[in-house]
């Protein structure tokens, strides 16, 4: 990321260069296709641009709320905390960090914009197609191509190391809190009497099937949104997040809510 900034000059040459970083394509035909939007600077946003800030609020607030307060992942990290003044401590941290992802994801992807028009910025999808075998776009390969074009070789081996290294965890999260949901809320159900070491390998089977299922569920992936999974994650999201939200807050807000009343028809 440092050497990034260091090649282009900083943000303000970011947002001095990025609305003139386009592809060689688009500079010589007369469409819009691959033009950066005029507000890219900005997250207010008036109501006829493409993500106005009332979406952002209400939108994004409603993934929050349902991320951030009852996804499995998060939740089960805060209730392993040692006490209650850990969990919120650790809350405020996590928000925190939350911060870097605009200087860890948002610029470095503008710095690729900026450094490499041609392959990040195609606009036809022929172009786009030749340089990633995408005809959605290539943003996806905006982070690969700077660790390859502008890192030393070692450097590029230990950021490998430390993506995969950092990868792990939330796999292992993400499994693990299905694994859990999996065998206490739907297999004791079924079996109310199953011992320890039942639940244990009916947890590990179906961590084994979810991986496999998550193989091939790339594809499917690949084929719905032409390899832009972030765009297909928030697609997923936004269908999920509005009625978890809504219990969620109902249920603070009103003491009446609970478990029954919201899984009744």
């Amino acid at each position: 990321m440092k050497i990034g900034f260091v090649r282009v000059g900083g943000i303000q040459q970011i947002r001095n260069l990025f609305l003139y970083a386009l592809a060689y394509t688009t500079l010589h035909n007369t469409t819009e296709c691959g033009v950066p939007n005029e507000y890219y600077f900005s997250l207010i946003r008036p109501f006829d641009a493409d993500l106005p800030w009332f979406g952002i609020f209400f939108g994004h607030g409603v993934m929050c709320i349902w991320y951030w307060c009852s996804d499995q992942v998060i939740v089960q990290r805060t209730l392993a905390a040692k006490n209650f003044t850990h969990a919120r401590a650790g809350c405020l941290v996590a928000g925190i960090l939350k911060l870097l992802p605009l200087f860890l994801m948002v610029f470095p992807g503008m710095i690729a914009r900026i450094l490499f028009p041609n392959e990040i910025g195609c606009a036809g999808p022929d172009v786009c197609y030749q340089v990633c075998h995408s005809r959605n776009g290539c943003s996806d390969i905006a982070y690969p191509l700077l660790v390859l074009r502008l890192m030393p070789n070692a450097i590029r081996g230990l950021t490998l190391a430390c993506m995969i290294a950092a990868l792990m965890p939330s796999l292992t999260s993400i499994f693990n809190s299905s694994s859990t949901i999996f065998t206490i809320d739907i297999w004791q159900r079924f079996r109310r009497n199953a011992e320890d070491w039942e639940l244990m390998i009916v947890g590990r089977v179906f961590v084994m099937i979810l991986v496999g299922i998550s193989i091939l569920w790339i594809s499917v992936i690949r084929t719905a949104q032409g390899a832009r999974l972030f765009d297909y994650i928030q697609a997923i999201s936004s269908f999920l997040a509005p009625p978890v939200a809504a219990c969620y807050l109902l249920g603070i807000l009103w003491k009446r809510i609970n478990e029954e009343v919201i899984y009744s028809e």
